[in-house]
């Protein structure tokens, strides 16, 4: 097995996560009824629970640790209260057991469900009950193991604040509470892994957990320095609508985050989404939709992983050219027609121009201006015109359509409930400048006013650190 391990910090990665999981199960549910000619692995992104076999056969949840305010675990949360207070019970009935000679019953409350919205013949998410990204959730999660409550408290911040960049670090460098995570859960998960690939990280872009997932990436690196990280920097609005002091984050966030993993993946809310309409119809303003659009990203590439067409170092070092250029752009294509009349699609970067959309809202341009890229394909026609001007090393042909589970907001992909084909480029292009370029002229050191003065050099590094990406995106050419 070739086994990764997926981290989530933040509520904004969260909503993206819980989608993601969603559509993992779904497409594991469509492949073992056998109506799919791909082989998918269940085992790159899952573990075997260690409750082994029962009358259902395997129980498989997800290789994931989530990270969040204790608050936005919704139902989920009391059902880890409820596994942590049940462990206890059991713990003091063997304690009762063992003292006593007699016949003993135990009587235990039956768990909470995972989702609050989704029930037993409920077919689709009522989107105005959505408070908490738990309360969409369809997998089952180890409880115990997997999800994570943070607060500022517990983890050493006297005032509980976890507001920006700054205060998550600090939190995550609490003694006690990295020592916890890092030598418990973490080591737990990695230790379990026979041959790990790597990590697939989705973090907050800006924010409180962006300080709390760098932090602990960072220590991820020490521990696996060879080992391939795939990051998804998550944001709910888009990039150009941030305020000063997020943008300072995400520049904070980003330049740190290089320093650590492979590969950067910019989540927000595409400024291009115009494109796509009438087939495809998003409301940017709401999470719940816009969170499912990123994390059809996410699961885009995933799918090469599942299906083995790639392993996670090598479609890293395809995009971003042995890792030399690590900011890549997403551009997705849910629902394409090649054969729409309105349109040219007489060249590939035509179509990109005309029916893609960038998840950081970067303009891609001509194809001249990509360093790397790798195309899938499930289940449009695009790789037929890409098989036509590229290697075979460069798109993967999927051919599924993508499984749409029943908490996907429905009336997002007109005239399509159960799939839709989603086309798409992973890449690294020369646009990308202006993106890290606007991030540079934010961390002026003058206007970081919630930065400490002993920390006005560690912001001179920061913009060290984008300048050079600058000048190494101005080289493509």
């Amino acid at each position: 097995m070739k086994e990764i391990i997926t981290l989530q910090f933040g509520e904004n990665a969260n909503y993206v996560g819980t989608h993601y999981w969603n559509m993992q199960q779904q497409q594991f549910t469509e492949d073992n009824g056998g109506d799919s000619n791909v082989h998918l692995s269940m085992d790159v992104f899952y573990s075997e629970d260690d409750q082994g076999v029962g009358q259902r056969g395997r129980r498989y949840t997800p290789r994931v640790l989530v990270f969040d305010k204790v608050g936005n675990f919704g139902s989920l949360g009391q059902s880890h209260h409820a596994k942590e207070k049940g462990d206890a019970d059991d713990i003091e009935a063997e304690i009762e057991a063992a003292q006593w000679d007699g016949a003993t019953e135990v009587h235990r409350q039956m768990p909470y469900t995972s989702s609050a919205v989704l029930g037993t013949g409920c077919n689709e998410v009522s989107e105005s009950r959505v408070r908490y990204w738990s309360d969409f959730n369809e997998v089952e999660f180890n409880t115990v193991q997997s999800l994570n409550s943070v607060s500022g408290v517990e983890f050493g911040n006297s005032l509980g604040e976890m507001n920006t960049f700054q205060e998550g670090g600090d939190v995550f460098a609490g003694e006690n509470g990295r020592d916890e995570m890092l030598e418990g859960k973490f080591r737990g998960l990695a230790e379990a892994c026979d041959q790990m690939q790597g990590f697939q990280v989705m973090a907050d872009a800006h924010g409180g957990f962006a300080g709390f997932g760098a932090g602990f990436v960072g220590k991820v690196r020490e521990e696996y320095p060879k080992s391939s990280i795939l990051m998804y920097n998550v944001a709910s609005g888009r990039a150009s609508d941030m305020g000063s002091t997020q943008t300072i984050d995400a520049a904070i966030a980003l330049a740190t985050n290089l320093e650590s993993v492979s590969a950067a993946v910019n989540m927000y809310v595409p400024s291009g989404l115009k494109k796509l309409y009438p087939r495809v119809q998003i409301e940017e303003g709401s999470r719940y939709q816009t969170s499912a659009f990123a994390a059809m990203n996410v699961s885009q590439w995933s799918q090469c992983l599942l299906t083995g067409r790639r392993n996670l170092d090598d479609m890293i070092s395809q995009v971003t050219q042995q890792q030399y250029f690590k900011v890549a752009e997403s551009l997705l294509s849910p629902g394409l027609q090649i054969n729409d009349p309105k349109y040219d699609y007489s060249s590939v970067a035509g179509l990109l121009e005309q029916r893609f959309v960038a998840s950081s809202g970067t303009v891609v341009g001509d194809l001249s201006s990509l360093a790397g890229q790798l195309v899938v394909d499930r289940g449009t026609e695009f790789s037929r015109l890409v098989r036509e001007r590229y290697a075979a090393t460069a798109y993967a042909d999927l051919g599924q359509a993508v499984g749409l589970p029943r908490s996907f907001p429905r009336g997002i992909f007109q005239g399509a409930r159960d799939s839709v084909g989603v086309a798409g480029m992973l890449c690294t292009t020369a646009g990308t400048a202006g993106y890290v370029q606007r991030l540079h002229e934010s961390v002026q050191v003058e206007r970081s006013r919630h930065v400490k003065d002993y920390e006005r050099e560690w912001i001179r590094e920061v913009k060290g650190i984008l300048d050079s990406v600058i000048d190494r995106y101005a080289t493509i050419i």
